[in-house]
């Protein structure tokens, strides 16, 4: 039972009793006539007295009882409507939380998807054409936008000369950086297992050095192919940041690397090509006027 129909049993229940105190008040009085009107007069009067306070009483407390009985009932429709919009709400929620769940697994997908530090498509593609030409000496890794030199290919034991083979790959490379790539900044970076430098020590005492002069040496073959010098930062990391683990003599050809990667040029508008190096050897300069004789100048 819900508290509308306990306060509407318990007004019904009031005027029940009003209407027996009040038969009753009636069977007294009639009570009271038989014994004599003298003797029961007085207290016929105390008992209607007392009668009528308690029905003003209960009347009063029925009156009472029947107004919180409405404001119940005005409770109780309130809350009912309250849940009947909460329910409303809560079903353009969920239908509204459908369509945020096919936007968010659509946002989500788009994420997955992407590949950070990746290259604009035509960069991309032409570097990965150029890596499928030489994979014996490139490895391209798209998603760090990099290119990985192998030392071994590139250079000599020891030595920081480029090899004539790289050299033309280079030269590819230099095309793409020149044009497809033309918006990117250029990071290359050298690297070497953990074998100490043996050949050519004075020019490269540690492998620090040699790691950074290899880098210097790719940095200059593009820059004499017209890539722009300012595009170009280079650092060498010798032995201390391998890619496997390096053999008990210190070896591991696949530590032995240049990387170059290509980093997007932030506030600067794409590069123009610098002007290749000219290899051209100088004209002669033109032979000086002889010297005209003394007696000409004496005529």
């Amino acid at each position: 039972m819900d508290s509308g129909q306990m306060t509407r049993s318990r007004g019904s229940g009031l005027v029940r009793r009003v209407k027996v105190v009040v038969a009753m008040a009636f069977v007294g009085l009639a009570a009271s006539g038989l014994g004599g009107c003298n003797a029961g007069g007085n207290n016929l009067v105390e008992a209607n007295r007392a009668l009528q306070e308690r029905v003003t009483a209960l009347v009063a407390e029925n009156e009472s009882l029947q107004s919180t009985n409405q404001q119940l009932q005005a409770a109780l429709a309130a809350r009912d409507k309250a849940i009947s919009e909460l329910q409303m709400v809560l079903g353009d929620m969920r239908n509204g939380a459908g369509g945020m769940d096919e936007k968010y697994q659509e946002l989500l997908n788009r994420f997955n998807n992407m590949k950070f530090g990746s290259l604009d498509q035509a960069t991309d593609s032409a570097l990965a054409q150029l890596a499928a030409q030489h994979p014996d000496l490139i490895e391209y890794i798209p998603e760090l936008g990099m290119l990985r030199f192998k030392s071994d290919f590139t250079f000599d034991s020891g030595s920081d000369a480029v090899k004539a083979p790289a050299v033309a790959t280079l030269q590819q490379l230099a095309e793409i950086l020149n044009n497809a790539a033309s918006a990117y900044d250029i990071k290359i970076l050298g690297h070497t297992d953990a074998q100490p430098v043996v050949r050519a020590k004075a020019q490269h005492p540690t492998n620090m050095h040699l790691s950074a002069h290899r880098a210097i040496s790719v940095r200059k073959e593009l820059v004499n192919m017209g890539v722009a010098a300012n595009r170009f930062e280079v650092a060498g990391r010798g032995e201390f940041d391998p890619i496997v683990a390096n053999g008990a003599d210190g070896k591991a050809a696949q530590n032995r690397r240049v990387e170059v990667y290509l980093m997007k040029a932030m506030n600067r508008a794409a590069y123009s090509p610098a002007p290749a190096m000219d290899t051209t050897p100088a004209a002669p300069a033109p032979a000086a006027a002889p010297k005209k004789r003394a007696e000409e100048f004496m005529k």
